[in-house]
């Protein structure tokens, strides 16, 4: 039977070029002067509609040498961490042989007629083993290509350029202690996903972004670990942007990192009151600096991508509107240099870092008060009682008044209420939450219009600055034009207050 054991495996991604000069840099001759180098090259296999990447699972076919391994693996409990199933077979005729895990055997067994190659992975590796503060280490290089199929089975290839940290044998601890020595002597990014995961986007359109990873929590699952679930997924969602924003420049990709930033900020906040350790908030202040660089690109995205557009499409709108987004596009291209210039730092690698070790290594959960180890069904009507009642202390602001800046509280209390609630509302059902959300959400989307007419007028009275009087004429209509959709939003805000505030909280029994 193949053998099973944990994986558990930091991964670091960088330009080809300079991964593949990594073994012979000083800092690997110093921590690692036995490497060697060798050839790997893995088939995968799925059935046509991933049946077994639904499930969890890979089925990988490796030739190590004169070797021929086979591998399963399976989604572990966090990004880091996969069982894992090797065995080496005489020949390819023997594939899929048995893992010795009964779900998984009798799994592949019933699929098994439809599994076929889906894609191939190429590398030369460098790899040496390693003793880091008495932790063995596996320390490897892969540099090589990803291939797949696409429409009429055209061949979709793309580089393969990684750093791996695997932990053979002591302390995972070690291995981060390791990580933020090897990113402190090489430009690395933190990578996510798996070689094959990087295969299978070949078939996606690269400006196509992947949804979050929904966190999935039940009446019984304890308090720290839907936090815990809240890092990894965060973790996981940052570093998977970091290349949209930084290679492909994506608004969108901006946009995403911000929600993942403040969705960890707004979760950090209702748990520290439990929390003795000071990591978690450490973390949330980082993500706080982080989702400041972003805003300013975020707005000007907005400005230049949505507001100017639906303004342009009016009869009236004035021709300076051209000298204005101009200028405007230029204060984005300053915007976006600061972005990347952070985003694509050691800092924030590091900081991706320490979220991802904040699930693994959870020292931080054992000094808790007692109510994070009570169940979700216990300790959440707690705090979504008391970010509702926030919300609930700042409704006097919907007395009609229509000046915007006097309902930036209540817009701010809504988002402090919601990213709780997205948290903790998969343990309870669906029909009995799907109206509240859908209210909170009408709400959350008002204020929004309201808040975007705020910051538009600021942009665009920066974007008019000494471009003429025309170009300030149309700073004017749009900032007109945007206070007119506040006041329809504004209008609409109060009508869903006064339905969303008689419905009953779908946490309250």
């Amino acid at each position: 039977m193949g053998t099973g054991r944990t994986e558990f495996e930091l991964k670091f991604v960088g330009a080809p070029g300079d991964i593949a000069k990594l073994p012979n840099s000083d800092f690997f001759r110093a921590v690692a002067p036995k490497g060697s180098w060798e050839k790997l090259s893995s088939t995968y296999y799925d059935t046509s509609d991933g049946s077994l990447a639904d499930a969890g699972l890979s089925l990988r076919l490796r030739e190590e040498g004169a070797k021929l391994v086979q591998a399963v693996k399976a989604r572990g409990d966090n990004a880091v961490t996969r069982a894992e199933y090797e065995r080496e077979l005489e020949s390819d005729r023997d594939f899929p042989k048995k893992t010795g895990d009964a779900k998984i055997d009798e799994f592949i067994k019933t699929h098994r007629s439809a599994i076929e190659p889906i894609a191939r992975i190429a590398v030369d590796r460098w790899s040496a083993n390693i003793t880091f503060k008495g932790t063995e280490i596996e320390l490897a290089v892969d540099v090589g290509r990803a291939e797949s199929w696409g429409e009429a089975g055209k061949r979709l290839t793309c580089p393969i350029a990684e750093v791996e940290l695997e932990l053979l044998d002591g302390s995972p601890a070690d291995v981060f202690g390791f990580a933020r020595l090897l990113i402190a002597n090489a430009k690395l990014r933190m990578g996510a996903g798996t070689k094959l995961d990087t295969a299978m986007a070949l078939r996606r359109p690269a400006a196509e972004l992947l949804p979050p990873q929904k966190i999935s929590v039940t009446p019984d699952t304890i308090a720290v670990d839907a936090l815990t679930m809240l890092l990894d997924t965060t973790g996981t969602r940052l570093a998977s942007l970091q290349r949209n924003v930084v290679e492909y420049r994506l608004p969108e990709g901006i946009h995403q990192m911000r929600v993942a930033l403040r969705r960890l900020r707004a979760v950090e906040r209702v748990y520290r009151p439990y929390l003795k350790s000071k990591k978690i908030k450490k973390l949330a202040q980082r993500a706080k600096f982080y989702a400041g660089i972003l805003g300013s690109a975020r707005d000007w995205d907005v400005l230049l991508g949505e507001t100017i557009p639906s303004t342009q499409s009016s009869d009236y709108a004035p021709s300076g509107i051209r000298a204005l987004k101009a200028n405007a596009e230029a204060e984005r291209a300053i915007a976006w240099g600061v972005v990347i210039e952070a985003i694509d730092h050691p800092d924030f690698t590091e900081f991706l870092l320490g979220v991802t070790e904040a699930c693994v290594v959870t020292s931080w959960s054992n000094a808790s008060r007692k109510p994070m180890r009570q169940p979700i069904k216990t300790f959440a009507p707690e705090i979504l009682d008391h970010a509702l009642g926030r919300v609930l202390g700042l409704s006097q602001t919907l007395d009609g008044s229509e000046a915007l800046s006097a309902r930036h509280p209540m817009r701010i209390a809504l988002k402090k209420l919601r990213y709780p609630v997205q948290l903790f509302r998969s343990a309870y059902p669906k029909s009995e939450r799907k109206d509240y959300m859908r209210g909170l959400s009408m709400l959350q989307d008002a204020f929004g219009t309201i808040n975007d007419a705020v910051v538009a007028q600021s942009l665009v009275d920066i974007a008019a600055a000494n471009a003429g009087d025309d170009a300030i004429r149309a700073a004017g209509f749009i900032a007109g034009y945007k206070a007119a959709e506040a006041k329809i939003a504004a209008q609409q805000i109060d009508k869903a207050w006064a339905a969303f505030s008689e419905q009953r909280p779908f946490w309250r029994e």
